[in-house]
């Protein structure tokens, strides 16, 4: 049901823009009236996939946009989960990964469309992300290395200024600088359908953090590559959904053991990383000894296969 026609004939629409909700209804109306509003010139569709919210999303878009796709999930397994659950039924040739508390300023999502239509070899891309005020905050990150990893670990990271400057690197890009990237941020990234057909989707065992920074270590491994567009601006409302700290910084620390585990994580190096993540962790066992006797627990279980190489 992502098929339009016109002229008589069957076209697979250009982008699907995906929206996963967990009680943000009242965000997701915001962000998709933002859509429409802005977006044009373009052949797109909508999917709302809801991790078992209960907070009434669905009859607001029965009522408001009965053209969306609407998902539920019946379970909260996160943002990957979520995303999966449309990007196993679209057939797209992009996908617009979109957070329910963004909302567009401008024609983000042809802006984007257009660059990588322009730009073959790019896997994904994304645009500058604002804050109310709207002052630049966190659009793309940097892959952490092992080595980063050993320096933070020793507090040796202050010894190797030139990586501790790329690591500071706070994803801002306030020179409005069209450049590639190690990847975008999941609030507003588009991706090439072709791309996660050779890279894969989102790996769900990330619950949430860094599930995007590890999808596009795959997409960047398959030879394409990512880049920044600031021509495509969008508020980020950031922080709106609900949090639970102490369940929330385990999640950041399993994901975090997670990317190193899955993109670094080789036979003859997997006790170097559960070493140098045991060490780094202990410091904060007494500000947050339950995340951190959790994530201990969850990587003595843990089984996913090591890479050969």
């Amino acid at each position: 049901y992502n098929i339009c026609i016109k002229n008589g004939e069957f076209m697979t629409k250009d982008v699907s823009v995906i929206l996963v909700n967990y009680k943000t209804k009242d965000l997701t109306k915001q962000c998709i009236e933002s859509i429409y509003e802005k977006t044009q010139n373009l052949n797109f569709d909508i999917y709302v996939v809801d991790n078992a919210s209960d907070d009434g999303v669905e009859e607001m878009l029965k009522e408001n946009f009965p053209q969306v796709n609407f998902i539920q999930t019946g379970e909260n397994k996160g943002f990957g989960a979520g995303n999966n659950a449309a990007l196993r039924v679209t057939d797209s040739r992009y996908v617009f990964l979109l957070n329910t508390d963004t909302i567009l300023i401008n024609n983000a999502i042809k802006i984007l469309y257009d660059f990588m239509e322009n730009n073959k070899n790019l896997g994904a891309c994304g645009g500058n992300l604002y804050d109310e005020e709207g002052n630049n905050i966190h659009s793309y990150g940097v892959f952490n290395s092992l080595k980063d990893l050993f320096l933070k670990t020793f507090l040796l990271r202050y010894f190797f200024p030139k990586n501790e400057k790329r690591l500071k690197d706070k994803g801002l890009n306030k020179n409005n600088e069209t450049k590639s990237v190690d990847y975008i941020t999941g609030a507003d990234v588009m991706i090439r359908k072709e791309a996660l057909d050779k890279a894969g989707i989102f790996d769900e065992r990330f619950f949430m953090y860094a599930e995007e920074a590890e999808l596009q270590f795959r997409i960047k491994k398959a030879g394409y590559e990512i880049f920044i567009n600031p021509e495509a601006k969008i508020i980020h409302l950031h922080n709106k959904s609900p949090k639970k700290r102490e369940r929330m910084y385990f999640e950041f620390l399993k994901s975090k053991y997670l990317f190193f585990r899955l993109c670094y994580g080789t036979k003859e190096n997997l006790w170097i990383i559960k070493t140098l993540l045991y060490i780094s962790c202990f410091g904060k066992i007494f500000a947050h000894r339950k995340a951190i006797c959790e994530l201990y627990k969850f990587m003595a279980q843990d089984r996913i296969e090591a890479k050969n190489d």
